[in-house]
């Protein structure tokens, strides 16, 4: 797959479920803490941050996970690695950009992480497999018609 497409790929899909992330953590608050979620709003500081964390962690994608093919047990080092340093990179722009002021709030950005890393997985991997199934489905066409 281009690195560049994978790279716009996931940080559209990254950006996207930061931002139903921040939905659930706007729903959670009001309704087990009693917050008016009326209140809630996002600066555009916020909302730009959001898009480098998935425009920077994208890169990250690209760099770990794409490349010739790689044994299985470096291939889970190399996930390991990837969602530490994921994690890393979410946690100082939570920090710098304020996500979370208390540790209540970073608990909370470390759930989302986690939550969003999941949705990522499950959406790229629903992505590839369509692709795949385009690709054999024409590869059939081909086939048929000879």
């Amino acid at each position: 797959m281009n690195r560049m497409k994978l790279w716009f790929e996931q940080t559209l899909t990254i950006s996207f479920a930061i931002f139903v992330g921040i939905i659930i953590e706007g729903l959670v608050y009001s309704v087990f803490f009693g917050d008016d979620l009326a209140m809630f709003s996002l600066s555009w500081m916020q909302l730009l941050s959001v898009i480098l964390t998935g425009a920077l962690c994208s890169v990250l994608t690209v760099i770990f996970l794409i490349g010739p093919d790689i044994p299985k047990n470096k291939y889970i080092v190399r996930i390991v690695l990837h969602c530490l340093g994921l994690y890393l990179i979410v946690s100082l722009f939570g920090w710098f950009f304020k996500w979370f002021t208390d540790l209540t709030g970073f608990i909370m950005v470390t759930i989302l992480f986690f939550l969003v890393y999941v949705f990522v997985w499950a959406v790229s991997l629903w992505l590839h497999k369509r692709d795949d199934y385009k690709i054999n489905k024409a590869l059939d066409d081909i086939r048929d018609e000879e």
